[in-house]
């Protein structure tokens, strides 16, 4: 087997390259600067914000998921453990990988010139799509029904609408995890 050369870019260490330059990190305030641990340049880059969408997005299906979703999981059966199931794997994983890039800037190009980030996206773009189509037949399926049936009758059952946005939010999470993967690709084989 070929010995395995791990590249650093050359501003991955500093500005300069040089792994012992102090960047200009955190917030400035006044005459110093606080927060200097934070890497703030990764979270406004486009890879930054890629993971910031893929954060808030998932804790929102998995925020309505509970929130809405607890009494009416016997009627939807599997569809919606998978789904939650689905939202807190990678909503675990995006916050860990979200803290270490924010923390270390060489983290995040040892860890995005790995394979990790292409499979894990793409693992997670598959399983969004999967689990929003999957959940989008069994309410419409199973919820709609007695939607419509309280709707009807002068009740309210906010479990339908509700859902239904989850699962189009799954899609869009889905989505951009997809966005993801074609980004870490490309900075895979060195196009970015």
């Amino acid at each position: 087997m070929p010995p395995t050369v791990i590249r650093m870019p050359a501003g991955a260490g500093g500005r300069g390259g040089h792994l012992n330059e102090q960047r200009s990190r955190g917030f400035r305030l006044g005459c110093c600067r606080v927060c200097t641990c934070l890497n703030i340049d990764f979270v406004i880059s486009k890879n930054g914000i890629l993971k910031c969408f893929e954060l808030i997005l998932g804790w929102f299906c998995q925020t309505m998921l509970v929130q809405f979703g607890m009494d009416s999981a016997k009627d939807i059966g599997e569809a919606f453990w998978g789904f939650l199931t689905t939202c807190s794997a990678f909503l675990l994983t995006t916050t860990i990988l979200l803290l270490c890039y924010t923390i270390s800037d060489r983290t995040f190009h040892l860890v995005r010139q790995s394979i990790f980030e292409v499979v894990y996206n793409g693992l997670a773009c598959i399983m969004y799509f999967s689990a929003s189509s999957y959940l989008g037949f069994a309410v419409n399926v199973f919820l709609y029904p007695k939607f419509l049936l309280f709707k009807t009758t002068g009740g309210i059952h906010s479990a339908y609408p509700a859902m239904t946005a989850v699962y189009y939010m799954g899609g869009i999470v889905g989505l951009v995890y997809g966005v993801d993967t074609f980004v870490a690709y490309r900075h895979l084989k060195g196009f970015s």
